[in-house]
């Protein structure tokens, strides 16, 4: 790319040199924009070629397995910010129907349809679907196209999922396609200029090469939206990111027992500046409104 996907500059450069730390051991390149500071992964794998990356068992948003603090830990926080992300949506607009984009093994969904809201689920992973159709017996949809010809929703929600795909301004698209007039979105993804960001560098778990294909400072997510349609209305810090990130960064770098303590240290920094500022957070919530 020597176009920058959202603004269309030209005056992109190398942002940092990183690797696949899960999986491969492969080197990857982020290049960013210098005007609008969107970023991308360098050489990324296409669509069919992408899925032997997701082959490890630390990637904890298709399973469910409680072995081990850390993925107990998960669980603990993952239930508790079911409530918080419907209230991210709901505090804004009031929706009566949503489609969760990326819905993994069907928390979101189950819980929105538990609490009024009635939810259509999307998820291309088979293994993932057939876990929410054990867990919650829910039938999430595996063919977007699909959802997009027959229905429309007052909301839609992407938890970390835009990242992943690699026809960014098509997802947009559908977007406008699937939502009411008026109707909400709701994305959360990385924040690569978080202060977890900075002190970790090329070991920042929020990378994630190459599953990871863009990486969006606050700025860049907030002017791609807005080229589609979409009015920013407000931003949230998801509270928990920075520790968990924290910890997979001292993973990254092979760190000893005091990487714990350090990774707590630098979680409690981090969720400070995205406690007083959200789009200074490890992670970010973007609500939009569709505007007519």
């Amino acid at each position: 790319m020597n176009t920058c996907l959202v603004c269309n500059s030209h005056k992109i450069i190398k942002h940092l040199d990183s690797k696949d730390f899960c999986v491969s051991q492969e080197d990857f390149t982020i290049n960013k924009c210098q005007e609008c500071g969107f970023a991308y992964t360098v050489n990324a794998p296409d669509a069919q070629n992408i899925g032997k990356y997701y082959e490890h068992a630390d990637y904890v948003s298709h399973t469910d397995t409680k072995e081990g603090l850390f993925f107990k830990l998960y669980h603990k926080v993952r239930n508790y910010m079911l409530g918080q992300k419907l209230k991210y949506i709901t505090k804004q607009n009031k929706i009566s129907t949503l489609l969760d984009i990326g819905a993994g093994t069907g928390y979101f969904v189950n819980y929105a349809n538990n609490n009024g809201v009635k939810a259509t689920g999307f998820e291309p992973d088979a293994t993932a679907r057939n876990q929410a159709q054990k867990n919650f017996n829910l039938q999430l949809k595996d063919n977007l196209a699909s959802i997009v010809a027959q229905n429309k929703f007052d909301a839609i929600s992407m938890w970390h999922v835009l990242e992943h795909v690699h026809d960014l301004h098509d997802y947009f698209e559908h977007f406008r396609t699937l939502l009411n007039n008026n109707g909400t979105l709701a994305i959360a993804v990385p924040n690569y200029t978080s202060y977890d960001a900075k002190m970790y560098q090329k070991y920042w778990a929020a990378y994630d090469l190459p599953k990871h294909l863009w990486h969006f400072s606050p700025n860049s997510m907030k002017e791609l939206a807005k080229q589609h349609g979409f009015v920013h209305q407000k931003s949230y810090a998801m509270p928990f990111d920075p520790f968990y990130i924290a910890l997979l960064s001292e993973k990254n770098k092979q760190s000893n027992f005091l990487g714990k303590f350090r990774a707590f240290i630098i979680g409690i920094a981090s969720f400070t500046e995205g406690f007083f500022d959200a789009e200074s957070a490890s992670s970010v919530v973007y609500i939009f409104k569709k505007s007519n």
